[in-house]
């Protein structure tokens, strides 16, 4: 029998993201805010747009404001804005992680790698 993937097991090696990797990532995401503000560079902030959609798109709109203004999961659980959030903190911080792994992947544009590595993961969580 085959066991459902569970995001929140899934670890930063798992999806081959380093220390560096996530602060780069992090900081490429918090200049959301400003590059919209500006009309500047709105492929990055669509390609930060779609990576949180396809992430989840029932956390889609929670895990884009995390990300953009650096806000946990504590500031997020009852957000004035959405409501309450749909999953414990684990969950979230899983598909948190998730979303970089995406979000990094079309930075690179490859998405061949994308899918080889999230099946590789995915055969990982099965076993």
């Amino acid at each position: 029998m085959r066991r459902e993937i569970r995001v929140r097991n899934v670890t930063w090696k798992d999806y081959g993201i380093s220390t560096n990797l996530q602060k780069e990532l992090k900081a490429f995401c918090l200049q959301y805010g400003e590059k919209k503000k500006r009309g500047i560079l709105l492929t990055d902030c669509e390609m930060i747009e779609s990576a949180a959609e396809e992430t989840s798109p029932q956390l889609g709109k929670y895990l884009l404001k995390s990300v953009t203004k650096d806000l946990g999961y504590e500031q997020l659980e009852y957000d004035t804005q959405y409501g309450r959030i749909p999953v414990g903190k684990t969950d979230f911080y899983g598909y948190r992680r998730k979303f970089f792994f995406i979000l990094y992947q079309k930075k690179i544009g490859d998405k061949q790698n994308t899918r080889s590595k999230y099946n590789e993961v995915r055969q990982k969580e099965l076993t």
